[in-house]
């Protein structure tokens, strides 16, 4: 993998607790759109005056590891970072995350990957911290309002799902900067 950083960006007054690692898909927008489309407006979770940015998302990816510790250097989470390798991903069965005790529930794809597992491990050997003891790797499609994202779990029939490689590799810090790295081809 060539650790080629495309570009930082610091998006002013975005701070975090903790910093991540994202693995950015390249789905074909039409398909995403129309997935989306099947969440009416009225059941998507907004957020909050305080907490806005919800709803449905913009940017599919599935997320390594977050938790990563503001005192990690650099160096140590891109020396990971070049060790990845681009997995195959399949997007067929969504199912949902219920954040009951947030006001939300998660609409998202299920995602079976023993790489993506490894990768998990491999970043769990920096300082982090977690309130999820286990990794279940998913894409999130949309938040949804309390108690209605059971409704949109299913299977997707031969000729919806998708198989597809990330395209880029995303670190996401604590202040806000994300960075970003291309898979080497």
């Amino acid at each position: 993998m060539k650790l080629g950083k495309i570009y930082e960006e610091v998006e002013k007054g975005n701070t975090y607790a903790y910093g991540c690692v994202m693995l950015y898909l390249e789905v074909d927008k039409d398909w995403w759109s129309k997935l989306q489309s099947t969440i009416e407006d009225k059941y998507l979770y907004l957020g909050t005056e305080e907490d806005p940015g919800y709803g449905r998302e913009v940017n599919p990816h599935v997320t390594v590891l977050y938790g990563i510790h503001s005192d990690v250097p650099d160096a140590d989470v891109e020396a990971l970072i070049s060790k990845l390798t681009a997995p195959e991903i399949t997007l067929d069965t969504i199912g949902m995350f219920d954040n009951a005790d947030k006001g939300f529930d998660v609409v998202k794809f299920n995602i079976e990957s023993e790489d993506l597992t490894e990768m998990n491990k491999e970043f769990k050997t920096l300082p982090f911290t977690s309130d999820y003891p286990d990794y279940h790797a998913h894409a999130t499609i949309a938040y949804v309002k309390s108690g209605k994202g059971d409704r949109f779990c299913k299977v997707l029939s031969e000729g919806l799902a998708q198989i597809l490689k990330p395209h880029k590799i995303v670190y996401s810090k604590p202040d806000g900067s994300k960075k970003e790295y291309e898979f080497s081809s």
